[in-house]
């Protein structure tokens, strides 16, 4: 996964060891991502597009974000209005 890959949304942990890392969609092995209402697994929605997800936040779902990289290994459930997106000008 790269960072900057459309729609560019990323996030930033607020608390904990983790505090301040960079926050991306969690791409799941089966290369999907997961969106939902509240944090338990029967409300999920799953989203195969990347491109789609902001279409989920706009509707008031959260993101499941997390980076592997930097140590924010468990994938956090995210609300639209913590979620960071770039904007053209």
């Amino acid at each position: 996964m790269t960072p900057f890959d459309p729609p560019d949304l990323h996030a930033f942990v607020l608390r904990g060891p983790s505090k301040g890392t960079i926050l991306y969609p969690d791409k799941h092995l089966d290369g999907r991502y997961v969106v939902s209402m509240t944090r338990f697994v029967k409300d999920y929605e799953y989203v195969t597009d990347k491109k789609d997800l902001l279409e989920w936040l706009e509707k008031g779902y959260s993101l499941r974000m997390s980076n592997k990289g930097e140590g924010a290994f468990g994938p956090r459930l995210i609300e639209p209005g913590a979620i960071f997106r770039h904007v053209m000008l």
